[in-house]
């Protein structure tokens, strides 16, 4: 019986040191993929390929539009850039400013949210898990409404002169990599944000002591642990013993003077046993 729940303690033990090095390794790899999601986020954010010519005939010119900076093919066929974050007047439509505006909060909250990666240091790893979580979701709803709202300025009027498109509608255009990065993206920080969650609900509690070390005491044997100075006496750790059955040759082994006694034997061992039956009437 010691031996089984010895055993088992065993198993449990193990299986809870595996369970760690698994939950760590999930952790950290959240880790990467969130730092990850940076980088798509600032990319697709200062980048102006969301939406271009595809160099068709039909196009009245070149060029090429991003959120808040836009390039055009001008009369002597150079491929002017302008806009700029510093400056909104120069942001073509009011649905590319909205968009700028989402995708760039998108991109300060999941800055904050590495930042946060500090609290590991001072909190318990599920706080952490659910700040950051919290803080990813606001990021991927910015990054959903910036992808949503972008195409409602499509109608405007210089990107209808290369695209010859309207609202919703990229016409002769097609969408470029950093849209598609940025659709990407929405998925990946969506993930995350579910992943923060699970991890933060899945936290392994501690073991009792009694399953790190080789002793127990009375009261964990029975179910049970006081910290109180009134049972310190009944708290002291005890081994278990295991008590052994006897070897085979000495389970039937009797006492001497448990058997009958040998007749012939008693005649030889009494000295007057000769005289008494030599003696007749």
């Amino acid at each position: 019986m010691y031996q089984e729940t010895t055993t088992w303690e065993s198993r449990t033990y193990e299986y809870h040191n595996k369970y760690v090095r698994n939950y760590r390794a999930i952790g950290v790899l959240w880790a990467i993929l969130t730092v990850c999601f940076v980088i798509i986020n600032i990319v697709v954010f200062v980048q102006p390929q969301w939406i271009g010519d595809t160099g068709s005939i039909d196009a009245a010119g070149y060029g090429h539009f991003g959120l808040y900076r836009h390039c055009a093919l001008r009369s002597n066929e150079a491929l002017v850039c302008s806009g700029g974050i510093d400056n909104w007047d120069t942001i073509l439509s009011p649905a590319f400013k909205a968009a700028t505006a989402f995708i760039g909060l998108s991109a300060l909250f999941i800055l904050l949210c590495i930042c946060c990666f500090l609290l590991f240091f001072f909190l318990r790893a599920y706080y952490v898990f659910y700040i950051c979580g919290t803080i990813q979701a606001l990021s991927v709803l910015c990054m959903f409404l910036g992808c949503v709202i972008y195409p409602a300025g499509w109608d405007h009027l210089i990107v209808y002169n290369v695209c010859k498109g309207g609202l919703y509608d990229a016409g002769v255009c097609q969408i470029r990599w950093a849209f598609i990065l940025a659709i990407i993206g929405i998925f990946d920080i969506l993930f995350l944000c579910i992943l923060a969650f699970v991890l933060a609900l899945k936290y392994p509690k501690a073991l009792p002591t009694y399953y790190k070390s080789e002793t127990m005491t009375k009261s964990e044997m029975n179910g049970y642990h006081y910290d109180t100075a009134s049972d310190k006496k009944s708290n002291m750790a005890i081994n278990p013993v295991m008590m052994m059955p006897p070897p085979p040759h000495e389970a039937d082994r009797y006492s001497e003077y448990s058997h009958r006694s040998d007749p012939a034997r008693s005649r030889r061992l009494d000295p007057h046993h000769k005289g008494r039956s030599d003696f007749q009437l």
